[in-house]
């Protein structure tokens, strides 16, 4: 019961700090369309250096280290790619492809940067090595989700990038924290931390921000009125996490030095967390469904404060 209790004063803690952009938006001080400027500066600066200050001092590396990269990237390209699969005949009664292609996205990629790294270190520590699986898993999913992503919503293949997927901030900031790791900056120059620490603050509060001002610019009745967004919820938030979890617990006494407690929570930490919030800005970018996307982003974090601490206290009775 303890976990239980943990986590969700930690879920509560994280949608409370949306209630200042919601009030800005809802009195008028704030327009919801000036949230693009944050998302620029939470994309650019803050999750980069969060990913950034993980990797030069979290990381150590070898031969276990290797290991667990190796794993736990297939682990996350194999999931995004089954999601990829299995959300086009889960999705299939729903007519209009705009519509489909959204569901499929928000169901398929969760936010576990802009939530789920803050979330993982308020939790269990910045130093902890269910972060080290976390940051990983970030990276593949902002990958597949430049590609494989943008495709269920344009529905056009001629609209990925690789490049955006490959020169992605987070991709960069990773490869620059390990070059970093391996000169061993932090003996030399330790304001590097100090540095990158001031900026990946702005991380939590600014992406809460922004939901809060998305919320305030939506009909909140709209939300608990849609099927499409229960179903998606079911799927993002319960069912998809819930397979992975389970399936790692399976293969646990097959491979026990590999899935350890910490591969196990930090997967849960990147799947089990609400849509995308790039979820809007692609329908945006790529002629989408807006409205949708909106929707479904915004109400699978408000249903999250509930599943989110529920599975993390199932997962905590079988570790």
């Amino acid at each position: 019961m303890d976990a239980l209790i943990i986590m969700l004063r930690n879920v509560i803690l994280f949608v409370a700090l949306a209630v200042p952009g919601y009030l800005l938006v809802k009195r008028g001080m704030l327009k919801q369309e000036q949230s693009g400027a944050l998302s620029k500066l939470l994309m650019y600066v803050g999750m980069p250096f969060l990913i950034l200050s993980g990797t030069i001092t979290n990381l150590n590396f070898g031969k276990e280290f290797l290991l667990l990269l190796g794993v736990v990237v297939l682990i996350g390209v194999a999931y995004i790619f089954a999601m990829f699969f299995l959300t086009k005949p889960l999705t299939a009664m729903e007519k209009e492809e705009k519509t489909r292609g959204m569901m499929r996205f928000c169901a398929a990629f969760a936010n576990n940067g802009f939530i789920g790294i803050p979330l993982a270190v308020a939790v269990f520590g910045a130093s902890s090595p269910v972060m080290t699986v976390l940051i990983i898993l970030n990276i593949i999913t902002n990958i597949l989700m430049y590609t494989l992503g943008i495709y269920l919503i344009s529905g056009d293949k001629s609209k990925i990038s690789l490049k955006k997927a490959f020169l992605n901030p987070v991709l960069i900031a990773f490869v620059v924290g390990i070059a970093l790791n391996l000169v061993k900056i932090t003996e030399y120059i330790p304001e590097v931390t100090t540095y990158s620490d001031h900026f990946k603050g702005l991380v939590t509060p600014i992406s809460m921000t922004i939901l809060g001002m998305k919320m305030g610019a939506l009909k909140m009745s709209s939300l608990f009125t849609s099927k499409k967004i229960y179903y998606v919820s079911l799927l993002r938030l319960v069912i998809f996490p819930a397979a992975i979890v389970a399936l790692l617990f399976a293969l646990r006494p097959v491979l026990p030095s590999i899935i350890d407690e910490a591969m196990i929570l930090g997967v849960f930490i990147a799947f089990a967390m609400p849509t995308a919030g790039l979820a809007s800005a692609f329908a945006d970018s790529f002629d989408g469904d807006t409205e949708n996307a909106v929707g479904m982003t915004l109400g699978t974090t408000i249903l999250s404060i509930l599943t989110i601490p529920a599975l993390y206290w199932l997962i905590c009775l079988c570790l």
